[in-house]
């Protein structure tokens, strides 16, 4: 009886909701990291300085910067803040949907509660990882959802009318000069007191004019937005609007093909994010019975399904006769509302020309419409299905796929950022610091769920500690996908390097001041691009071709200082504790040493590396402490980390034997250089 009491407490159902949310998204909190757009954000705010923001943004949407301004002071570096933060702003923004419909539709408090859980685990959107970056789409989510139960609040409630409607006028404004995400489901407000006032009134004029009343001070919001965004913003914007719209123009020039294309748009996207979105969750190729932690998520989403079904049944059991009465008005209405949701919520990415199914983040665009997908769903159920314990154990059921799938896509990510530590780390040992100038060159993006703007804020965040300039000192290059561009012209010494692709963030270098850097984490340590390396075993996850072998080249590792930047909390505060238990610590250390010629230091990293147990990934990662033992005089140990380098790795033959003709040539012709040169070269089988 006491739980039965519970379920109807105010508290319980946000609680609930939050609970879930946990689980769907926070089960790997504390191995998630910065993805993609989170780290211009983080770089940006390196300089201290909340102009910045503003100079950067106003690119395309400059009121945005007022987010990270207030956030950024608040939560720094730390990926773990961002990740609760951000999930917060999104159960808010659940909370926000749960109080409007519940002024809408009273009655049907069980409908409303399924909206807001399958709301709040949407399985379409999948980038809820990327906290830094939409942050701002929740807040301003937020503050939509919070505006639209304002506006219903104020509507019921005339004694606190000017209270209610100057809050939710001012949330309404705010979230669409911040991002025009949500501009389009503004038109949802008069469907929603329409449902109020044509239920409470008798006369249907009298109802009309209440619902355009009520609705007034939200109108003059959008023309104020509109005023904005078309007359006032393109004279401020410092580059071409990447959010024009492109269709719009399109259907005042050709309208029978733009019309086309935009119903075209509509169909597909929306049934996309009203249906396949949540069969995808169930795809067979996501079905893998030898992963345990598929096994695992699967258990976890019918945990999660099982426990809400439950708790749907026993909230239900005293359902009263007036709510059964209002479902069928109420079906229509829902329908109405998902339909209308659907299409306004994707009409501002059509009208860009732009689709949910194209495109690396393209998901992004059902941030808006999913609340159509939410409402759809569960007002198809409830009309479908017959009894209460039915409709909650088919809607618990699409809660429980959609559960078990972001817990795989947030272990994904969790993956991912261990890579991108290991990365960081990594290139901190071997490149300690950068001249001023060099571009970081890399045949491709080491990792996933980022780009290479991601990598070039994030190694300016790494080695420019005090910025005071959107003309950066370093950036990383994607080299083989810009070559024979604007940006790099050629592997060719001598060579411009021009980033100007960015808003207002530029850099200037050559190849000459070039530094090549690989990873690939299923085949070894980050590699400095040495010309000593050009011909070892490649890297790349993709077949080699001769542009990757023409990068080392114009790789200068000479670029690389030894003296390091100070940037140790940095690194601490951003990725954690330093992973010096692994082998590749100690292989960047040497390979470090090695191009430094310090050779007195590699024998005694190799054997702290034995005796943590590290071992090379590849025979490759051998060469440096080679080097080592046999400029410090240690022969016998050169020649037999040659052997084990040949038998670890094939291919390793041919920079090992010029390791030798190195060797020789820095020691000269000794007679225990000779005996050991020979032995090596001969079981190289290296060629004169």
């Amino acid at each position: 009886m006491q739980f039965q009491k519970w379920l109807q407490k105010s508290w319980f159902y946000p609680l609930a909701v939050l609970a879930v949310m946990l689980i769907a998204y926070g089960l790997q909190l504390f191995r998630l990291g910065f993805y993609w757009d989170d780290w211009q954000a983080l770089y940006l705010s390196r300089f201290g300085n909340a102009r910045v923001y503003w100079d950067f943004f106003l690119a395309d949407r400059p009121l945005s910067a007022w987010t990270y301004i207030l956030t950024m002071p608040v939560l720094g570096l730390h990926p773990w803040a961002w990740q609760v933060f951000t999930l917060i702003m999104r159960w808010l923004s659940v909370m926000g949907v749960v109080w409007a419909f519940s002024l809408a539709w009273p009655q049907q408090r069980w409908q409303v509660r399924w909206m807001g859980l399958l709301l709040a685990v949407y399985p379409g959107f999948t980038q809820q990882a990327i906290s830094v970056a939409y942050s701002q789409h929740f807040i301003t989510y937020a503050l939509f959802t919070l505006s639209l139960a304002g506006m219903l609040a104020a509507a019921l409630n005339p004694k606190r009318y000017w209270l209610f409607t100057g809050l939710a006028w001012f949330a309404s404004l705010l979230h669409m000069l911040t991002m025009e995400y949500f501009v389009g489901l503004e038109l949802l407000r008069p469907l929603l007191l329409g449902f109020i006032f044509f239920g409470r009134e008798a006369d249907r004029r009298t109802a009309l004019k209440k619902t355009v009343l009520h609705w007034l001070p939200y109108l003059l919001s959008l023309l104020v937005f509109g005023v904005y965004r078309f007359v006032w913003l393109p004279g401020m914007l410092t580059a071409v609007d990447e959010n024009a719209l492109v269709l719009l123009q399109q259907l005042k020039d050709q309208p029978g093909a733009a019309l086309l294309q935009l119903i075209q748009l509509a169909l597909r996207d929306s049934l996309h994010t009203s249906l396949f979105a949540w069969l995808n969750t169930i795809a067979p190729a996501t079905i893998t019975l030898k992963a345990k932690f598929t096994i695992f998520s699967w258990a976890v989403g019918a945990a999660t399904a099982v426990l809400a079904a439950w708790l749907s049944i026993r909230s239900t059991k005293n359902e009263n006769e007036l709510a059964r009465k209002a479902a069928g008005s109420f079906h229509l209405q829902a329908v109405m509302l998902g339909i209308a949701a659907l299409l306004l919520g994707g009409l501002p990415v059509w009208l860009t020309n732009r689709q949910i199914l194209e495109g690396a983040w393209s998901d992004r665009f059902t941030l808006a419409p999913m609340l159509g997908a939410a409402v759809l769903l569960v007002a198809v159920v409830d009309w479908l299905a017959r009894s209460n314990a039915r409709k909650a154990v088919v809607l618990a059921a699409f809660l429980g796929m959609a559960v078990a799938a972001h817990v795989r896509n947030s272990d994904a990510y969790a993956d991912a950022w261990q890579i991108q530590r290991q990365y960081y780390w990594q290139v901190s040992w071997r490149v300690p610091s950068l001249q001023e100038g060099t571009a970081i060159l890399g045949p491709e993006i080491p990792f996933s769920y980022v780009s290479g703007i991601s990598l070039g804020f994030a190694y300016n965040i790494l080695y420019d500690l005090q910025p005071d300039s959107m003309q950066v000192p370093t950036w990383f290059i994607e080299a083989l996908r810009y070559r024979n561009s604007n940006v790099l012209l050629d592997f060719k010494p001598d060579t411009a390097i021009r980033y100007k692709e960015l808003r207002n963030l530029t850099f200037e270098g050559n190849t000459d001041q070039a530094l090549a850097v690989n990873y690939n984490a299923a085949r070894g340590c980050v590699r400095v691009m040495d010309p000593i390396y050009q011909s070892a075993p490649y890297l790349s996850s993709y077949p080699i071709n001769e542009g990757e072998l023409e990068l080392y080249a114009i790789s200068h590792p000479e670029q690389i200082l030894a003296q390091p930047v100070e940037n140790g909390k940095l690194m601490h505060s951003i990725f954690g504790a330093s992973p010096t238990d692994d082998w590749c610590y100690y292989y960047q250390k040497a390979d470090l040493a090695r191009q430094l010629k310090d050779w007195e230091s590699i024998p005694g990293l190799y054997w702290q590396s034995q005796e943590g147990g590290y071992l090379p990934y590849n025979g490759t990662e051998l060469v440096p402490f080679i080097e080592g033992f046999a400029m410090s005089a240690d022969w016998q140990q050169a020649v037999r980390l040659s052997g084990e380098a040949a038998s670890m790795s094939e291919g390793v033959d041919k920079v090992l034997c010029q390791t030798w003709s190195r060797i020789i040539e820095q020691t000269g012709a000794s007679a225990e250089a000779g005996k050991a040169a020979a032995e090596a070269t001969f079981a190289l089988e290296c060629k004169p």
